[in-house]
């Protein structure tokens, strides 16, 4: 019986075959869709679910006074605590901040000092290795299973021994792991090595993280542990107002109290706005290919009910027709399934470059969720259709010549919410566009244009022997080293193409630190620095409003002298700079010697921030040169040849600052992409809807039409009749959009200081933009019947 089924479906779906192509092509584009967001989304929301116990890990931090940022403590013992089961301090070293030897080859990974306790706190698998012991050999190291095939290929790495260097670490450490980093943890290394007691250290603090016992009281331990740095004030005494806090891990991704402090570890930021935005699309996705499927299913009721009626002639009883029913959806269900999951893996490796991720799910797993979204829309979209064919007596309905779907109002409707919700896709689309579009052309207030960053010198790695060199033979080193970023200065000034030049930290690459007011009721608060030299008023074009800049012959370096801008000065109510002296947590007292006008140094979704600048000179400093006109070429050719001469162990790599501002709204040209990429797929399942109900209806109306011609009726009058109830459905979803487009977007903006406007303009494009698409998906088959001979229409059958 069930073959029987088999073949019926099938002969049904040739009878039918504009019906069925546009229900398949329907389910595929909306399910392949949803399913692509939903990996993206799924793996966003599920961050770090791997760890089996992730809501029991927590990150330790600390705020020096209560409205400073968090850091990282200086002190935390976890063996004074009952509460911790186990605990590992973590210290992290970025891309630029160590180097990676292997044979002749040098690479720049990403790397992380651990102790033995790592795998007790962090449920990473080892592919290779013991996780029991491995990070007790003080000559190991664990590489990422990615990291492992760039550095290896397909050969087997462990017993390959590699070079590992950063400014206060050196060692050859022999591979003796590989590790699996899953897609959804959001942190991120290239390779882990054991941490050691060095008289030296690692140049830098180090994260400790801890997992509670079962039944841990978050509030009770934060109370416990809230002064826990003040213990110890002969050493610290800055921290007499400190706080000491937790944070667990499964919080740690989607905070955003919390950037500031995860810039200096691997820990990566999510955005739970956008991934509501993206929920928000995946299910106008779902709704539009409900609707589409359904109405499909209305326009194809009169060809179901004969079918129904032949087969209730040929004696069928009603769970034979069911069973047929159920066997036809499952066919489609199965069909479409195998479509989307072959297209699935053929787009995977694009999508992930487009979302920046590396998903990789097994077949297995996105095959049941296509037949999970494929199964919703095929049964939701059926519910409606059904009901209208059991108002009717299919018997009956053999002997009427007029057609049902003439007294069905239902495909209106859909047609309709399908293009409110394709519309209100197209407006948001565009308004994020305009956004990010405003935020990458607006003036952030300094000179970006056409500058190079680049970073010169390396200083040479930390020798632990020099610790034992008598003061004559420390300073001669220094001095012979000075004289590296001495000839660099010379190279540079000699060189006739550059035409601006200044060493220090970009207008974007502000450090957070503790200032206040040294006289009024004033605490200490955290606010974003700048380091700079002499040079970066005129190469940046800060507008100097109040005093002056740092000048060359006048101001020394690392002296007591800041220049604040407009919004530090508003910020503390300063009425006079000069007779002002402002408090440095670490560094003492300075005086105000100038004030720069605001310039967007940050996300353009707030204003400008307070901010600080202070002279300091480091020859490891990077530089920022502005070539002349059509100099661009020839300069980073010499700037690449200079490096290679005073660095030859080392990766020249340079970038634009204009890039680095763009790399700030990396995450909404990300957004403003989804959206367009899938505003047009929603537009273009609402078109294969139209395209198949307007074919439909134009067979339906070929007489008709033929009679019309005979009678007089000229070509635009046919288009004009058969195209303007699509044009008023449209023209229905415009209006139902635009309001609901216009809240949802002014909701959103409000994400924004500066924010694109709302303009009518917006809307109109979209409304025409949308219309010229459902014209052109129905006025082809509109202008085939139109201008069909009329004595072929007539003909008798």
């Amino acid at each position: 019986m069930l073959k029987h089924y088999i073949k019926f479906a099938f002969r049904n779906f040739r009878s039918n075959k504009i019906i069925f192509a546009g229900s398949l092509a329907t389910l595929c584009f909306g399910a392949l869709c949803i399913s692509l967001l939903f990996s993206y989304v799924h793996n966003e929301l599920t961050m770090d679910d791997f760890h089996e116990r992730e809501q029991d890990i927590y990150m330790v931090m600390m705020k020096q006074s209560p409205k400073s940022d968090w850091s990282y403590p200086y002190r935390f013992t976890p063996e004074e605590y009952p509460e911790v089961e186990s605990a590992t301090s973590l210290i992290f070293y970025r891309e630029d901040e160590t180097k990676l030897k292997y044979k002749q080859d040098i690479y720049l990974p990403k790397g992380i000092v651990a102790d033995s306790s790592f795998f007790k706190v962090f449920d990473f698998k080892l592919k290779y290795g013991d996780k029991n012991t491995i990070l007790k050999d003080v000559e190991s190291v664990i590489l990422s299973k990615n990291y492992s095939k760039k550095l290896f290929g397909d050969s087997n790495p462990i017993g390959q021994s590699v070079y590992i260097e950063t400014r206060m670490y050196q060692g050859t450490h022999t591979v003796k792991g590989i590790i699996k980093i899953p897609t959804n943890s959001s942190i991120k290394f290239d390779y882990i090595i054991p941490y050691t007691k060095r008289t030296y250290g690692y140049g830098r603090s180090s994260t400790p993280f801890f997992k509670s016992q079962i039944g841990f009281n978050r509030n009770t331990f934060c109370e416990k542990i809230k002064e826990s740095n003040n213990k110890v004030p002969n050493f610290y005494p800055q921290l007499t107002e400190s706080i000491t806090s937790i944070k667990s891990l499964d919080d740690l991704y989607f905070s955003s109290e919390l950037s500031g402090l995860k810039k200096h570890t691997l820990f990566s930021s999510g955005n739970k706005k956008n991934m509501d935005i993206l929920i928000v699309i995946m299910f106008v996705i779902l709704f539009v290919s409900i609707l589409n499927y359904s109405n499909l299913q209305i326009v194809n009721i009169n060809a179901v009910l004969k079918n129904m009626a032949i087969s209730k002639v040929n004696g069928a009883f009603k769970r034979h027709i069911i069973s047929q029913k159920m066997v036809e959806t499952l066919v489609v269900i199965i069909l479409s399934s195998l479509f989307i999951s072959l297209f699935y893996n053929i787009l995977l490796p694009w999508f992930n470059g487009f979302v920046g991720v590396s998903l990789n799910p097994p077949v297995w797993k996105i095959f049941l969720i296509n037949i999970i979204i494929i199964s919703t829309i095929t049964v939701i979209g059926l519910i409606y259709p059904m009901v209208i064919i059991n108002r009717f007596s299919t018997i009956n309905n053999l002997k009427k010549t007029t057609s049902i779907s003439q007294k069905i109002k239902g495909k209106q409707t859909t047609v309709v919410l399908q293009y409110a919700m394709a519309f209100l896709l197209l407006i948001s689309a565009i308004i994020v566009n305009n956004q990010l579009k405003l935020m990458l052309d607006k003036d952030l207030g300094f000179n970006d244009e056409g500058i190079l960053k680049v970073k010169l010198f390396h200083e040479p790695p930390f020798n632990p022997e020099s610790r034992n060199w008598p003061k004559e033979r420390r300073l001669e080193e220094r001095e012979k080293a000075m004289q590296i970023p001495k000839y660099i200065n010379d190279q540079l000034a000699s060189f006739s193409s550059i035409k601006e030049l200044s060493q220090g930290n970009s207008p974007l690459d502000v450090f957070p630190i503790d200032w206040k007011p040294k006289t009024g009721d004033f605490e200490f608060e955290t606010l974003n620095s700048l380091v700079v030299t002499t040079n970066h008023q005129n190469l940046f074009h800060f507008n100097l409003v109040e005093g002056r800049f740092f000048e060359a012959g006048v101001d020394k370096q690392r002296s007591k002298k800041i220049v604040i801008n407009e919004a530090a000065k508003k910020h503390w109510g300063i009425d006079d700079i000069e007779n002002t002296i402002i408090n440095n947590r670490s560094w003492g007292d300075y005086e105000i010697i100038g004030v720069v006008k605001d310039f967007n140094y940050e996300h353009l979704s707030a204003k400008p921030q307070p901010l600080m600048m202070v002279y300091f000179e480091d020859s490891g400093a990077e530089y920022f040169i502005k070539f002349y006109e059509n100099k661009m070429q020839e300069g980073i050719q010499y700037i690449e040849a200079l490096f290679k001469e005073v660095n030859p162990n080392q990766i020249f790599k340079y970038t634009f600052l204009s890039d680095e501002i763009a790399e700030l709204y990396k995450k909404e040209k990300r957004l403003s992409s989804i959206y367009i990429a899938f505003t047009i797929i929603a537009l273009l399942i609402s078109a294969i809807g139209l395209f198949t109900i307007a074919l439909y209806d134009t067979q339906r109306r070929i007489k008709e039409i033929g009679v019309r011609k005979v009678n007089g009726a000229t070509i635009y009058e046919i288009l004009f009749m058969l195209n303007k109830d699509f044009i008023k459905w449209v023209f229905i979803a415009f209006v139902i959009a635009c309001p609901i487009a216009y809240y949802t977007m002014s909701k959103w903006l409000e994400n924004f200081a500066y924010k694109t406007t709302l303009s009518w303009w917006v809307f109109a494009l979209s409304g025409v933009f949308t219309l010229v698409i459902a014209l052109l998906t129905v006025s082809w088959q509109s202008y085939r019947a139109a201008t069909r001979n009329p004595v072929e229409a007539l003909r008798d059958e």
